[in-house]
């Protein structure tokens, strides 16, 4: 497996920063990660294994304002610039494999930002998607005066950044795996006022939208996830018309981190693999 990191400049304010996997042969496929709040690319190199395993590639990237990437921690100016770091990465992925299939791979906020992309892209780059735990309805409901305060102060002070309370016991039964989300230097525990906006915003567009997406898509959730409702990624598999959706139970955010990954992986595999 030859390891890869790199960063694709865009200019000099703006530096988005992208790891790669691949086999020691030419990859089948390559699969671009869109990761979730608060964590970047470096943990997914266990996904990568897995599929590097497999004969693909897998590219993945730190969104803005997280990991290695440009940006202050977990804020966002406008959604629209989640969507242009997607194509800046797959510029970057065709331009070292010029017909080689990618697939795009979203979790979490990633699935969200995934989402929005094929709806208001439609790029013919992408063969396929797979969403996983896609932030369109939290497991807790946000009490409406919290929706209210913000939609105040976030024109005020829309990059003041407050703790995302997420609970990190809850993103997978394995403890390694939260030993090491806790001790990680690159994960942060931040969202700005302005980043809960715009993604508030657009789950509204893309639960409008998603009938709109043509595109073969897996959509995929744990039935224990305590951050995220798989409520939400049922609702939105209704409005897809060419997708398969999985509920997998007792898993819990991290459906790839969980316990149970190794089913996770090959529903995956297989998805991909399926002519």
């Amino acid at each position: 497996m030859k390891y890869s990191e790199n960063f694709i400049i865009k200019n000099l304010d703006n530096k988005l920063f992208i790891r790669s996997w691949i086999p020691e042969f030419p990859p089948k496929k390559n699969i671009l990660v869109v990761h979730g709040l608060g964590e970047h690319s470096g943990r997914y190199k266990n996904f990568a294994k897995i599929f590097v395993k497999n004969g693909f590639g897998v590219f993945a990237l730190d969104l803005i304002g997280h990991g290695k990437s440009f940006g202050k921690k977990g804020h966002l100016k406008k959604f629209v610039n989640y969507l242009d770091s997607i194509e800046a990465s797959l510029i970057y992925i065709r331009k070292k494999y010029l017909n080689t299939p990618i697939i795009l791979f979203g979790h979490s906020l990633g699935g969200l930002v995934s989402l929005k992309f094929l709806i208001d892209r439609e790029s013919k780059e992408i063969d396929k998607s797979i969403i996983s735990s896609p932030w369109i309805e939290t497991a807790i409901k946000i009490p409406s005066y919290l929706l209210l305060i913000h939609k105040v102060l976030h024109k005020i002070f829309p990059s003041l950044q407050l703790h995302n309370n997420l609970v990190t016991q809850h993103l997978s039964k394995d403890k390694n795996v939260i030993d090491n989300y806790e001790n990680d230097p690159l994960v942060h525990d931040r969202i700005s006022l302005n980043l809960f906006s715009e993604i508030i915003k657009t789950i509204d567009n893309v639960i409008k939208k998603s009938s709109r997406i043509k595109l073969e898509t897996l959509l995929y959730h744990g039935e224990n996830d305590k951050i995220i409702s798989h409520k939400g990624t049922k609702k939105i598999a209704s409005l897809i018309p060419n997708n398969k959706f999985i509920l997998f139970e007792d898993i819990y955010h991290e459906p790839h981190n969980d316990n149970e990954k190794d089913l996770v992986f090959k529903q995956m595999i297989e998805f991909i693999n399926k002519q």
